[in-house]
């Protein structure tokens, strides 16, 4: 699945245009903004009440696959629960294929369905993502999405091969569905053979000591302890050579069988020895560093590790699958809230400000865009039993997305099923907060699209990540900088608080802001009173009787937490 790149030549009417940007399919779409060949659709003369109307198509290509890109008013799931149809005439013919608005048709896919068929003079055939080479971004809903496909592919119907001119049309197959282009005949396109793609620069090898290797790898239903399943694991982490390791999946083997398993991979050396920890039913973590506390996060764990003069939260996570919507949401929102605790300082881990958080894992992101974001962004959907939004990065911005990209390829997929009905996508994240830390290298570790070198000089065989798993082991080198000390600053402040009937009195040493949070996380009615050196009262819910609070004071960026019964 080696992809490569090269310029294009648009046919619109009478003129050419040459093209020449690169495309990648990882949900990004800003290489979409640059010299590629783009379309505009009339709005509002789609199927409204299906939220399908399209309005810009952009097409792209490289010597192996064609890239298109589209857009609509509404939001969906481009894998689920729509009528939206790809159709291409493959040899600028009419007379060949299906006749469908002014083009002949040799091929269709349908997005929604997650099939297509292939026409031909000997007959139809049905074709499948696995055929075609099919990679579609985003996983979760959106109003834009990207896709490629081979250029040439082999199914049931033989051999089909895109001609050197092509016509492309969208339609939304359903009663009053929108096409693009309304008028008859498609998108016409050349391909232009004459660029390579150039794959984006990887290093299987860390490039410094210095550079601290994370992977994140859901070896599927315990293959990790399948004896005949374990030679292309050691190779594959021989490889990578990682200093922490996340794991998912692991249901039968507990967190110390299976860094026993790593030892006999990658065997302790000048004291680096392999540590571990585990949260039930499948999270394992081994690190060559010491796991010092866990927390368990529904199925997610969160281990604090200590890294010498810094310690690192890294949050491993096992989403639920496929459409069960409300629980991964849950899930999402309960991992947040636990991140809002260590940035108020309220968390059970009692970490200094800036102590960098990695989460990871396999996030299993199909459905909805708000799970995602929520991860991201702070935006937690269920305030009332997690607590309020938050910016989860210490310099009060999201979370950054390290977006692996596969190994010498176009795309960012960490999961692979030729087998299955869905095609490849990302489901797998590493994010991290990026005030504190920066990535210096990044992939997902795809040995099919590896070079006969990269293979020897990796120790790999070109089946091995098929074979081991259908998830790709993703990796993220980062360096960790910034001020994280170990022991609390010399400028912690000195509060006081207590008690008297319903008022809280408050005191502190210096100016600052106060809030007040039950041990959930939340954020009680007191809150942001600014404090001037000496008592003040704070009013609070008298529905506090009883409770653990967690009072917290900043000043600048020193900050202090206390519990306090009320």
């Amino acid at each position: 699945m080696k992809a490569g790149f090269i310029a294009l030549i648009l046919v619109f009417v009478t003129m050419p245009f040459v093209y020449s940007q690169q495309v990648l399919i990882d949900d990004k779409f800003t290489d979409w903004n640059g010299n590629v060949a783009s379309f505009t659709d009339k709005q509002g003369d789609g199927n409204l009440s299906r939220k399908i109307d399209f309005t810009d198509i952009k097409i792209s290509n490289d010597q192996q696959f064609l890239y298109l890109y589209f857009d609509i008013t509404g939001e969906l799931n481009i894998q689920e629960n729509n009528s939206i149809s790809v159709y291409i005439d493959t040899d600028n013919n009419s007379s060949t294929g299906i006749f469908k608005s002014g083009i002949g048709a040799d091929m269709v896919y349908n997005l929604g369905p997650r099939s297509g068929r292939v026409y031909k003079s000997t007959g139809t055939k049905v074709i499948f993502h696995n055929e075609v080479g099919l990679i579609t971004a985003p996983t979760v809903t959106s109003n834009r999405f990207e896709l490629r496909m081979l250029r040439e592919f082999t199914s049931d119907a033989g051999l089909t091969t895109m001609g050197p001119t092509i016509k492309v049309l969208f339609s939304d197959e359903d009663v009053a569905g929108d096409k693009a282009p309304d008028a008859t005949g498609g998108y016409t396109y050349t391909f232009d053979n004459g660029r390579q793609f150039s794959p984006l620069p990887f290093s299987i090898k860390k490039s410094s000591p210095d550079h601290l290797r994370i992977i994140s790898y859901n070896v599927l239903k315990d293959n990790l302890f399948i004896t005949s399943l374990q030679p292309p694991f050691k190779r594959i982490f021989q490889a990578l050579d990682p200093d922490i390791i996340g794991l998912c999946e692991i249901y039968n083997r507990t967190s110390a069988q299976t860094a026993a398993l790593i030892e006999s991979f990658l065997p302790s050396t000048g004291g680096r020895k392999w540590y571990h920890s585990e949260v039930n039913p499948d999270i394992r973590i081994v690190s060559r560093y010491p796991v010092i506390d866990k927390k368990a996060l529904d199925g997610n764990g969160a281990f604090l590790l200590d890294l010498g003069s810094k310690k690192l939260i890294y949050i491993m996570t096992h989403l639920p699958c496929c459409d069960n919507e409300t629980d991964r949401q849950d899930e999402v929102d309960n991992i947040m809230s636990f991140v809002r605790s260590v940035r108020y300082g309220i968390s059970s881990f009692q970490v200094p400000q800036n102590t960098p958080v990695v989460i990871a894992g396999d996030m299993n992101l199909v459905g909805l865009k708000q799970q995602q974001q929520t991860l991201i962004t702070g935006n937690i959907q269920n305030n009332t039993t997690y607590g309020p939004d938050f910016l989860p990065d210490w310099d009060d911005t999201s979370l950054e997305d390290v977006v692996p990209v596969a190994t010498n390829n176009s795309a960012t997929f960490t999961w692979y099923n030729e087998s299955g009905t869905y095609s490849a996508g990302r489901l797998d994240y590493i994010l991290y907060t990026g005030s504190v830390m920066s990535v210096k290298n990044s992939f997902g570790l795809w040995s099919r699209s590896l070079t006969d070198q990269q293979l020897s000089s990796a120790g790999l065989f070109r089946e091995d990540i098929e074979t081991a798993s259908d998830h790709l082991p993703i990796v993220a080198d980062f360096q960790v900088f910034g001020t994280v000390a170990s022991e609390e600053p010399t400028n912690t402040p000195d509060i006081k608080a207590y008690w008297a009937g319903d008022n809280l009195i408050f005191s502190a040493d210096q100016s600052g802001t106060v809030a007040l949070y039950d041990v959930s996380g939340k954020e009680l009615s007191c809150f942001d009173y600014k404090v001037s050196q000496g008592p003040i009262i704070v009013e609070c819910d008298a529905s506090t009787s009883g409770q653990i609070l967690i009072l917290t004071f900043r000043s600048g960026t020193a900050v202090k937490s206390i519990k306090i019964l009320r």
